[in-house]
């Protein structure tokens, strides 16, 4: 099954079809809702949530476009509104289970000094990225995990690409101002 056909039996209400693009896209969907809620219940939520909708949402997709920008700013939406209806920023886990989620995504290092560096730098991420109001990680994620361009995100987004523009500037100024890589401390 290709992708198209995948997309014209989905919105006609076929599961298998359906199931096969939960299975292409799922995962992606998962890393990138958790990116931005920063708790997996809440991920889980917004992608179960997304691919239960999916038949009826593919009805306003056009198909002449890629899927997978498409979806990913809709499961990118559903996580920010999942935050704003919760009224609350979710916490990462403080328990080593959130950890372990984790940790099936990162790439394993050739060396142990390696594995540590890359852990601490992890770490430090995610904790700075809690920083960060939901737009911005949302932001973040659309461009360097998704790998979408400004005018894709400002597009799927219904922004200018100048507020997207600003989003993403904030967020890295304010990850560089975590990470102690801010330049105006030495005018100080």
């Amino acid at each position: 099954m290709d992708e198209q056909h995948a997309i014209r039996q989905t919105k006609r209400g076929d599961p298998s079809a359906l199931g096969w693009l939960v299975a292409r896209y799922q995962l992606k969907a998962l890393r990138a809702a958790y990116l931005i809620t920063c708790e997996r219940c809440s991920a889980e939520d917004a992608v179960q949530d997304v691919f239960l909708d999916l038949p009826d949402l593919l009805r306003s997709f056009d198909n002449r476009r890629p899927l997978e920008p498409w979806l990913m700013r809709v499961v990118v939406n559903r996580a920010l509104r999942l935050l704003s209806r919760d009224k609350r920023l979710a916490d990462l886990p403080d328990n080593l289970a959130g950890e372990e989620w984790l940790a099936q995504w990162a790439e394993s290092a050739a060396s142990p000094e390696s594995v540590v560096q890359q852990h601490e730098l992890e770490q430090d991420l995610w904790r700075h990225l809690q920083a960060l109001s939901a737009e911005q990680r949302a932001a973040l994620v659309a461009r360097y995990y998704l790998q979408m361009s400004e005018e894709e995100m400002a597009d799927l987004a219904h922004v200018p690409a100048g507020t997207i523009k600003w989003r993403l500037s904030k967020a890295r100024a304010r990850l560089r101002r975590l990470f102690g890589d801010d330049p105006r401390k030495d005018l100080k």
